[in-house]
C-alpha cells in the first residue's frame, strides 16, 4: 500500500507512523503547535518531531511557521485532502468494528506499580468485563515498563514528564513530607534546608523517579530542584521504604496520606525545610487513542473515572 508522489515515487505506509499523521491532522486543523500539542495531550516537541518525521519521509516541507499562525504548505494542503477521507473512512470501520459486542473479548496488557488502589480499579473492571484477559505486570519505572511495549502504563511521577510518545494524563496527587524516626532524628540531627538534608541518610528510589525521588518545588518560579542526598538504600517499594525509615535507617519522602497511622502513633515524624517536596502524581500513559484498540481505551476511562472519584 501507498500513496503516490508525483516528484518522489511511491511512499510505503510503513515508513510512516501513524501517531505522525495524527500530529499533522492536529496541526493542520488548529493551525498551532502549541494547541495541537494541548489537543493531543502531548509535549509540542513531540509534535514538532512528528512533523519533521513526515516531511522527511515526503522529501517537502508542510507547513509554514509565523509568530501569529501556522499554514500549510501545497504539499501539506495536498497530504490533507488525499488522505483526510480515506483515514476517515478507515477509522470509522475500525471503530464499528471494535465496537460490535464480540469487542468485548480479548485482552489488555497493563504496567502499573503494586498498590491497593489500582489493585481494587483493576478488579472492577475485569468483574464488570468478565471477557476480558488482563495481563499486569508491576513496574515502578516508566523506561522498564516501556521496553515490554505494554497497551497501557500507571505510573508514579514527580516533577516534570519526560518528553514521549506517548498521551500521559494524571489520576490523581498525592501530598509528600519528608519523614524520619524518633531514633534517626536523635542521631544525625534535624535538617532544616537543603543543603543540610543532602548530607544526611536518606532512602532513596533504585529505578522509579530515575532514581531520584528528591525533587522539590522552588515555589518563586514553578521550576523543579532535584536533590542527590547521600543513600546508601535504594528501594522502589512504598511499604519497604516505610518499614526502613520506621527503623531509623534514613529519611523518606513519601505520601503522607500513606503513613497516617505511623504519623498519628509517633512512629514517623513529619520533617520541614526550606523547600516542599513536589506532590506525587500518578500518571496514565497509552498512545494514540484513535489508532488504538477499544479494549485499551475502555479501561482507560474506567481508570480515570474510577481514580478521579477516590482521588
Amino acid at each position: 500500500m501507498g500513496f503516490y508522489n508525483s516528484n518522489f515515487g511511491i511512499i510505503m505506509l510503513d515508513r510512516i507512523d501513524n501517531v505522525w499523521l495524527q500530529s499533522f491532522f492536529s496541526v493542520y486543523e488548529k493551525h498551532s503547535f502549541a494547541k495541537a500539542s494541548e489537543h493531543l495531550a502531548i509535549p509540542s516537541s513531540n509534535v514538532s518531531r512528528h512533523i519533521q518525521q513526515l516531511e522527511s519521509i515526503l522529501g517537502e516541507k508542510l507547513f509554514y511557521r509565523t509568530t501569529r499562525k501556522v499554514t500549510p504548505t501545497l504539499m501539506g494542503e495536498r497530504l490533507f485532502q488525499e488522505i483526510r477521507e480515506p483515514l476517515y473512512n478507515l477509522n470509522q470501520s475500525l471503530q464499528r468494528l471494535s465496537e460490535a459486542p464480540t469487542s468485548l473479548k480479548g485482552s489488555i496488557r497493563l504496567s502499573s506499580p503494586d498498590i491497593p488502589i489500582i489493585g481494587e480499579v483493576l478488579a472492577d473492571f475485569l468483574t464488570t468485563y468478565t471477557d476480558i484477559k488482563l495481563y499486569c505486570e508491576h513496574s515502578t519505572a516508566i523506561e522498564n515498563a516501556i521496553l515490554n511495549d505494554p497497551d497501557i502504563i500507571i505510573s508514579f511521577e514527580r516533577g516534570a514528564l519526560d518528553d514521549r510518545d506517548w498521551v500521559s494524563k494524571p489520576l490523581c496527587q498525592w501530598e509528600t513530607a519528608i519523614l524520619a524516626s524518633k531514633e534517626c532524628i536523635n542521631r544525625y540531627g534535624l535538617p532544616e534546608n537543603l543543603t543540610e538534608l543532602e548530607s544526611m541518610p536518606c532512602i532513596s528510589s533504585y529505578k522509579s523517579f530515575g532514581g531520584t525521588p528528591w525533587i522539590f518545588t522552588m515555589p518563586e518560579s514553578n521550576e523543579f530542584k532535584t536533590l542527590s542526598p547521600k543513600s546508601r538504600i535504594k528501594v522502589d517499594g512504598g511499604f519497604t521504604a516505610k518499614a526502613f525509615a520506621q527503623r531509623g535507617l534514613g529519611f523518606v519522602a513519601l505520601p503522607t496520606s500513606f503513613c497516617s497511622d505511623e504519623i498519628a502513633q509517633g512512629e514517623l515524624q513529619q520533617v520541614s525545610v526550606d523547600y516542599d517536596l513536589s506532590p506525587l502524581t500518578i500518571f496514565i500513559h497509552y498512545r494514540a487513542i484513535n489508532f488504538h484498540s477499544h479494549l485499551s481505551k475502555l479501561l482507560v476511562n474506567f481508570i480515570t473515572t474510577k481514580m478521579s472519584y477516590s482521588s
